[in-house]
């Protein structure tokens, strides 16, 4: 009975896949269509793609949208007609007489979305590529794409700035809830004033900002290569794209092994996310930007700076000081206000690892080094800082700011910026560095001399240790010498008092008396090598 129904579960599924394949084109022509209860979808040649009609989480109202095939949890990419959904009869997706591909419904005559275009031959097809992007193309042409009308999503090659010819503006949208992809609250793109830089809004009111791209990264966002800190697999990284010249203006990824599925959202609520589907089944997310309070765009106001690495995140910039002082979203005033090029030392102090302040009162000197741009900056007396747009060997173009500075932070990768100050600020600052310079080289020094103290220490505690150890042992060598000579010498005195010249009798020995010192030079110093033994008077020893 098992076997039987594991057996119709596999005809089963078999038979499903084959009624879908039947009902999913690869080209919609004139006369090709996608009918939403024919359960139609057009599919990428790769199979990773998938376009089709649906529905968003609880919501009833259907769409058409492009979603990744091959991910079991439905992850929709683009919506066609995200302002006009389908509410009652089933919606057909076409080539209509006009040759634009369009969303009908309800045997109307105009569609509910359009790619609104001006067809030049009447024998156009809509086609979704491996990339995951929808084309209308015409005489081998393509006219319309969706990578140019992105949604909240950017896909790996997606575009995301502005064509300068044509004035088309690529920008993501987020949805207005994870049920309802009408547009939402929130908007990311460039802004073309000044210097680009990427602004994240809230009803069009800037609520996050990027910094000026400085020839790895756009400056104030998190570093590619810190990603390592979130993602264990290195394929996972990826390549950032950023160009700008006459035409266009963009910002592009692609993951460096092509087979990762990536995307770039940006959430309903306000969070730029970068999703990699891992190889455990689920989505594993990056948050690129408003990572903490200091990443809210003016979170301290004009002319402060934010750390969120202290408790009072928020500091007025140096030589200026709180308007109010509990008050940090007004902004910080001069703390000494004098005419301008009548200070008598005006000069720049160097804060380290910032995120450059807003960009759009701020111009751009191209080929010129720190130096001159510090000399550019004092002819002018609403110029309040600047700095070198790229970083190290990336280039030497130089950005000067002008009035308020706004939005700025510390934070780990950030890049220097040169603050204008009075003659007073600078001293201070002057003097501060005198004093890190001073305990710096104190420090350095005690690094130095210590160690080099320990180790003499210990040279000579081991020498003194050897030394006494050596004496020891040649001391009780010494002893041991002596204790022998000691005994030999009582054996000959007693040899002595045997004798016939001793006793005054008549001599019947033989023995024969010598001197001690010609008894130790015969025995060498009674050496051990030459010991016979011990007798009852003492050690016995032979002659050499």
């Amino acid at each position: 009975m098992g076997c039987y129904r594991a057996f119709s579960i596999l005809i089963l599924s078999v038979i499903l896949e084959l009624f879908g394949s039947l009902h999913a084109l690869e080209t919609i022509t004139g006369t090709q269509f996608i009918a939403e209860d024919e359960n139609g979808s057009l599919v990428s040649s790769d199979g990773n793609f998938k376009l089709g009609f649906f529905s968003p989480g609880k919501s009833q109202a259907r769409y058409v949208g492009i979603w990744f095939n091959k991910i079991p949890e439905q992850t929709v990419v683009w919506v066609a007609n995200r302002e006009t959904p389908i509410r009652n009869s089933a919606g057909i997706l076409k080539i209509g007489g006009d040759g634009n591909l369009a969303v009908f419904c309800c045997n109307q005559s105009s569609p509910l979305w359009s790619t609104n275009v001006s067809v030049p031959a009447q024998t156009s097809a809509a086609k979704l590529l491996d990339t995951g992007n929808l084309v209308l193309v015409a005489k081998e042409t393509i006219i319309w794409q969706s990578f140019d009308y992105p949604t909240d999503t950017l896909l790996p090659g997606m575009k995301l700035g502005w064509n300068r010819k044509t004035g088309l503006g690529r920008i993501l949208t987020s949805w207005n809830s994870i049920d309802d992809p009408t547009p939402g609250e929130f908007s990311i793109g460039f802004d073309l004033h000044s210097i680009p830089q990427i602004f994240l809004y809230k009803n069009s009111v800037p609520h996050w900002r990027s910094g000026p791209w400085n020839g790895r990264t756009l400056n104030g966002m998190l570093d590619v290569e810190s990603l390592k800190d979130y993602l264990s697999d290195k394929n996972n990284f990826v390549n950032i794209t950023f160009v700008s010249n006459d035409n266009e203006i963009y910002v592009k990824f692609s993951p460096k092994k092509g087979s990762v599925f990536s995307i770039v959202v940006l959430e309903s609520m306000g969070f730029v996310k970068r999703l990699i589907w891992q190889e455990s089944q689920r989505w594993v997310k990056v948050q690129i930007c408003l990572k903490d309070m200091c990443d809210e765009y003016m979170r301290c106001g004009a002319n402060a700076i934010c750390d969120g690495d202290v408790v009072a995140h928020c500091a007025c910039l140096p030589g200026f000081e709180r308007l109010y002082p509990h008050d940090w979203y007004l902004k910080c005033q001069e703390a000494r206000k004098e005419a301008c090029g009548k200070g008598n030392g005006e000069g720049f102090v160097r804060l380290e690892g910032v995120k450059f302040p807003d960009a759009r009162n701020s111009t751009l000197y191209s080929n010129m080094s720190l130096e001159e741009c510090e000399r550019e900056c004092l002819t002018s007396c609403n110029c309040t800082g600047y700095a070198n747009v790229y970083v190290e060997e990336m280039g030497q173009d130089c950005i000067a700011w002008y009035g308020e500075l706004r939005d700025m932070r510390r934070y780990k990768s950030g890049q220097d910026f040169y603050l204008r100050v009075d003659a007073v600020e600078l001293a201070a600052d002057a003097q501060k560095n005198a004093k890190v310079h001073v305990l710096a080289t104190k420090s350095t020094l005690v690094f130095i001399i210590v160690p080099l103290l320990v180790e003499t220490l210990l040279a000579a505690l081991c020498f003194y240790y050897l030394w006494r150890r050596n004496a020891k042992r040649n001391k009780g060598q010494k002893q041991k010498q002596k204790q022998q000579l000691h005994q030999n010498k009582l054996v000959l005195d007693s040899a002595r008092r045997l004798s016939p010249n001793s006793s005054g009798e008549s001599g019947s020995t033989e023995l024969t008396l010598f001197e001690l010192s010609t008894v130790a030079a015969a025995t060498d110093h009674f050496s051990s090598a030459n010991k016979l033994g011990r007798g009852g008077f003492g050690t016995v020893y032979k002659r050499q």
